[in-house]
């Protein structure tokens, strides 16, 4: 069985339950959906809550690493899909 999603790296209580309603409950989901579209899922259920931290956090998960660590380039593109 794999991982929760809670697990990864940047995924905390809320986020974890957040993802869950969007259908991505364990880490190996979530690397497969890919954070962009596990974004974009969020955007879609809970419009208000998106923000550059969740868009960063789930980056970070996807990739095995604390969101900090992504290289800065990639961080700018990525806050460029938060509305």
């Amino acid at each position: 069985m794999s991982e929760p999603v809670e697990d990864a790296p940047n995924i905390g209580k809320e986020l974890g339950r957040r993802l869950r309603e969007v259908g991505i409950s364990t880490r190996a989901e979530l690397e497969r959906v890919g954070d962009s579209r596990a974004f974009v899922r969020l955007l879609s259920r809970f419009p208000e809550d998106a923000c550059t931290h969740t868009r960063l956090a789930l980056a970070g998960a996807v990739r095995n690493v604390r969101w900090s660590q992504l290289p800065r380039e990639l961080r700018e593109e990525l806050k460029k899909e938060v509305p």
